[in-house]
């Protein structure tokens, strides 16, 4: 029996740690590498299986050093991110470790001055076994696998986005109110001397309620990380949204000049009719040089691709850039214009950005565009350069999978590089999916819509 109690508690504490462990993947990133996911299931099985005495703070002191060291070892993001996701969980755990210890094994095995808890199995007095207490704190230590899986199920239900991200002004915050709740269990589990040896629940009462204070608090801190990342988000969506909309109007504004110059062609005909002999050259060289005169405004059904196309056109024969567009669109695409113009306009601007540093030879760039099948499909391809700059940076693997951004090579890192990530949410939205890759020297961008998805 007592080989089949202590097979019990290792399963538990073994499970408990690996829901944990799952649980923290929800909010911050963990290592791939699987000598430091090891280590982290290490980590979480020992702060599960971590007895905590109230008046004996041996214990505690020692553990949650250890496991905040080792989420920063086999954790990714910023040091305050890892510090404050491991504070978290270490003072969530703690607190349940002291109630289960200290009230949950009393209230099960009451423990008598011979140090002897009594164990009652099945219904006949006559099978009372007599066991050592710390047996009675194995059984006990089974409550830890039903709270992890409750933990688990809370975070993976209320967790935010997994490409979610919070400024390090944030983290210091929630650093902070992580604090109070951590002081408390520290506080109770080292500074409280019982009178005499027994601990009497009873009597000691209070010392239970601040451990559930404790307990929800982080609990609830854990959820402002949910809520907070939402915000966040909706902040990141108003800006995208701002943005591609100044960047629509600007767009709709070049694309008036060319139809208004288009429009006037007659005016300038009959100019041209009235102007003596030797002014006609110079007036007719100056119109045939007017982009408006030379571009194609039919890349297809939609007007707003056929705007984006033609400006950025004119913009990549100045630039000495080609164009090869092949677009097989039917019928007016069915997203908002602001949407649709940035992911055609920041992908050119991108590809462009690439071809402007290699030598007008090597300037070209691919765009593939279609419906069919319920799909719309935008793939841009084009050359960048190999050495010297960070663009060259392969994206394929791990990297492409998380959806990491190759930076922008302009000097303003902060105003500059979010066309991407304005793409990724206009996607997103729009329940699509966007793959970036770069092998052989070409970087290529590929993007789905569902055209039925509103």
């Amino acid at each position: 029996m007592i080989t089949f109690i202590k097979t019990l508690h290792f399963a538990a504490i073994l499970l408990s740690g690996w829901l944990v462990m799952h649980a923290m993947s929800y909010l911050i990133r963990i290592s791939e590498k699987r000598i430091r996911r090891f280590l982290l299931f290490f980590g979480c099985s020992l702060l599960c299986s971590m007895v905590i005495f109230i008046g004996d703070p041996f214990n505690i002191l020692l553990t949650i050093p250890v496991f905040l060291g080792i989420i920063l070892l086999t954790c990714k993001g910023s040091i305050w991110q890892r510090i404050t996701i491991g504070l978290m969980f270490s003072s969530t755990i703690s607190s349940f470790n002291a109630l289960r210890d200290n009230y949950i094994h009393d209230l099960l095995f009451p423990t008598g001055t011979n140090g002897f808890s009594v164990i009652v199995f099945g219904g006949d007095i006559g099978n009372e076994i007599l066991m050592q207490a710390e047996h009675g704190y194995s059984i006990s230590s089974l409550f830890t696998l039903p709270f992890a899986l409750v933990l688990y199920l809370y975070i993976r239900k209320f967790a935010p986005d997994k490409d979610y991200s919070l400024s390090d002004s944030m983290w210091r915050l929630l650093f902070l109110l992580t604090i109070t709740p951590l002081g408390i269990v520290l506080s109770v589990a080292t500074l409280f001397r019982p009178y005499n040896s027994s601990f009497d629940i009873f009597v000691h009462r209070e010392y239970g309620i601040l451990l559930l204070v404790s307990l929800f608090a982080i609990i609830s801190l854990l959820w402002c990380v949910t809520v907070l990342a939402k915000q966040r988000k909706l902040e990141q969506q108003n800006m995208f949204a701002e943005m591609n909309h100044k960047y629509y109007e600007a767009m709709e504004q070049q694309h008036f000049e060319v139809r208004r110059l288009k429009h006037d062609l007659a005016n300038h005909i009959q100019v041209l009719s009235a102007l003596p002999e030797e002014k006609r050259a110079a007036y007719a060289e100056e119109l045939s040089g007017n982009t408006a005169f030379s571009q194609s405004f039919s890349y297809c059904s939609d007007s707003t691709v056929n705007a984006v196309l033609t400006v950025k056109k004119s913009i990549m024969e100045r630039c000495h850039i080609r164009l090869k567009a092949d677009v097989d669109i039917s019928a007016p695409l069915p997203y908002d214009r602001t949407d649709l113009c940035a992911l055609y306009a920041n992908a050119l601007d991108n590809a462009m950005e690439a071809c402007m540093k290699l030598d007008e030879s090597q300037r070209e760039i691919s765009l593939k565009s279609k419906t069919g099948k319920g799909l719309f499909c935008l793939e841009i391809s084009n050359p960048y350069p190999k050495e010297g700059t960070k663009q060259a940076e392969p994206l394929s693997g791990e990297r492409a999978k998380r959806g990491l951004f190759p930076p922008t090579s302009k000097p303003d890192k902060r105003n500059h590089g979010l066309g991407l990530q304005s793409m990724q949410e206009i996607v997103k939205r729009y329940h699509g999916n966007m793959e970036i890759k770069s092998e052989d020297g070409i970087f290529d961008l590929f993007l789905y819509l569902p055209l039925s998805s509103l």
